[in-house]
């Protein structure tokens, strides 16, 4: 009876130790609003009927987890398009894609910011929180690096010839799954 006791509290301990270790990264989505704006009509460019181009990615090596296989990080999961910054918007807007077969929400991206030339501008990381459908596109806006409003992004033209084209880089860092009861 006594070893019964005692292979049963190891087996019980062998089982638990490995998941009291694990962290996957995944938040529970905290708060279901969206936080997505749109422009003024009144302000808004014509739209194109193509399609937007999407925005170049630099590639993050994912690091080795032991996480269900569904909810590994992958630097695919999400693509950037249609990146928008006018000399005179102190937003940046752009359209996110979801590749998975999940809901997502709050990603965080690097954006590289550099001359059409390649020399580097500024970068920095930003949590975009957004609510991304399973293989759907949203239109999310970030605060503009361009505090001074001297660049423009050089898919959007110009409001004055003094202004500095850039063109943008992102790296997809971390995107959350939203886990619905």
């Amino acid at each position: 009876m006594k070893y019964k006791v005692i292979s049963l509290f190891l087996i019980g301990w062998m089982v638990a130790l490995p998941l009291c270790g694990q962290t996957s990264g995944i938040m529970p989505r905290r708060n279901l609003s969206m936080q997505v704006s749109a422009r003024d009509s009144k302000t808004e460019t014509p739209t194109r009927d193509s399609e937007p181009q999407g925005v170049e990615r630099e590639i993050v090596p994912a690091a080795p987890d032991s996480v269900h296989e569904a909810f590994v990080f992958n630097s695919l999961a999400v693509d950037m398009l249609g990146f928008d910054k006018r000399m005179s918007d102190t937003k940046e807007s752009f359209l996110l894609r979801n590749n998975t077969a999940y809901r997502l929400s709050r990603v965080v991206v690097k954006l590289i910011y550099r001359t059409p030339d390649g020399q580097m501008i500024d970068y920095r990381t930003r949590a975009v929180e957004c609510d991304l459908l399973p293989h759907s596109t949203r239109r999310c806006e970030v605060e503009s690096f361009d505090r001074s409003k001297n660049y423009y992004h050089v898919d959007s033209p110009p409001a004055r010839v003094s202004g500095r084209p850039f063109k943008v880089t992102f790296q997809l860092l971390r995107y959350d799954v939203v886990v619905e009861p």
